[in-house]
């Protein structure tokens, strides 16, 4: 097959836990509900040279063992290189705990250290590594001749982005600190944020959908700090469109850049989780009414020809580590991290699938970081994923890290970033060297 044709393939498969594995629990150890089913949704590229593939999960934590344990098992089973594998996670907040520590923020700011991984943690690490590379076995198995097509459009009234305060905090508006905390006259600046959802449909020679992939910089974290299984409203809007579409149609909705926003726009005080939850299927319904209405709009693009890089990057540590950092290079540790003692490695990658580039960041990228990188890519479509393949948690701007330092306050994104300032223009400098491997 020459580049001048493309196949892609898709699948999805279920990775529910028990209910003992929630990352958010109830009050017996176990969750209280099943809301949103858990998947893989693994998308494979094939251009007749090269193969990727995309692997999307529905969890919120991440280290490098997870994007290890998926790559190896399902370039076992295909002919895939491992480093031809994005592995993402859309972020949801009640998904598997597939980290050992407790949070220092749910048990008074206890650090719990451990020396390897329970066995129900790493009995569903198992599971989690088999079903995922399931999925990318069965979109490998299900490739077929297509075409793409691309397109963008606005979403408003889902994301809400951080507002720096002129003492130098940040009112980070979840649902717990809403906008009513915060006076106009005590407003520094608020954060940049492009609302867009960003979509790309494959279609077969006859024109029926084969998957699709989306791209939206809003935490999916409307049922944060419940006690069920919820794929919140990423998995709600994927689970309609696919529904409706039938045909093993798949779409997979990826974390953009979200570090600096949050779904908040629907709240004006304080809610209690429970209630923040009931607003899942109204998030998840605007998702899916745009991406109906943008459905017919997207432009023929060439999706050839399909290439892979990534680099291996070193992210120096803040010089203060809290309680929550110290328990995640722990977590990182025995996990089997690379890691010193002044900072960690992560990896950086890019997907070309030729006019259009996704590049996947190792962390919750801020908005002002993806729009620098959109501008300097040489691509005609630039997607920026937060969340591949590790997580460093907050990579904010380096003016963000300098504010903080003047006012001497760590707010609550940099309290929760682990690289320090300097992360900025090793993404920047990565990312060059990468586009300049590729185009």
């Amino acid at each position: 097959m020459s580049r001048e044709k493309i196949k892609v393939g898709a699948a999805k498969y279920s990775i529910m836990p028990p209910l003992d594995q929630a990352r958010r629990i109830g009050p017996k150890g176990l969750a209280t509900d099943v809301i949103g089913e858990l998947c893989a949704r693994a998308t494979v590229f094939d251009d007749g040279e090269n193969k990727v593939a995309i692997v999307l999960l529905d969890i919120s934590e991440f280290f490098p063992n997870i994007t290890r344990g998926i790559r190896e098992l399902a370039s076992k089973w295909t002919d895939i290189p491992q480093e031809n594998i994005m592995v993402c996670a859309t972020h949801t907040h009640s998904s598997a705990k597939v980290i050992d520590y407790d949070d220092p923020y749910d048990t008074g700011g206890v650090l719990i250290r451990y020396d390897k991984l329970s066995n129900e943690t790493q009995a569903y690490l198992d599971m989690l590594y088999r079903y995922a590379a399931s999925s990318v076995f069965l979109a490998d198995s299900r490739r077929r001749t297509a075409k793409g097509r691309i397109g963008e459009i606005s979403v408003p009234g889902i994301g809400t982005p951080r507002i720096r305060m002129k003492d130098g905090s940040v009112a980070s508006l979840t649902h717990a600190y809403s906008i009513e905390h915060v006076k106009e006259e005590e407003i520094e600046s608020i954060s940049p944020y492009d609302d867009s959802l960003r979509l790309v449909l494959f279609e077969d020679t006859e024109g029926r959908p084969i998957c699709g992939l989306g791209n939206f910089g809003c935490h999916n974290a409307l049922s944060m700090g419940s006690t069920t299984l919820n794929s919140d409203y990423f998995g709600w809007a994927a689970e309609k469109l696919e529904k409706e579409i039938g045909n093993k149609f798949v779409f997979s909705l990826m974390a953009g850049p979200e570090g600096n926003v949050h779904p908040a726009a629907f709240f004006e005080h304080d809610v209690p989780a429970a209630e923040a939850e009931k607003f899942v299927p109204v998030a998840g319904q605007k998702l899916y009414e745009k991406a109906k209405e943008i459905w017919e709009k997207l432009k023929p693009f060439e999706p050839t020809p399909v290439i892979s890089a990534s680099k291996k990057v070193y992210f120096p540590l803040q010089k203060t580590l809290t309680l929550r950092h110290q328990a995640y290079l722990q977590g990182r540790r025995v996990a089997g991290g690379k890691q010193d003692e002044k900072g960690v490695f992560s990896e950086l990658q890019i997907i070309c699938l030729g006019e259009l580039v996704i590049l996947g960041l190792c962390g919750e990228v801020f908005h002002e970081i993806a729009m620098n990188l959109r501008k300097a890519s040489p691509f005609k479509y630039t997607w920026v994923n937060s969340l591949c393949n590790d997580e460093l948690s907050y990579l904010m701007p380096s003016h963000e890290h300098k504010r903080d330092n003047e006012s001497g306050i760590m707010n609550v994104q940099k309290e929760f970033a682990l690289p320090d300032e300097n992360a900025e223009e090793i993404i920047y400098k990565t990312y060059q060297e990468l586009f300049n491997r590729v185009k």
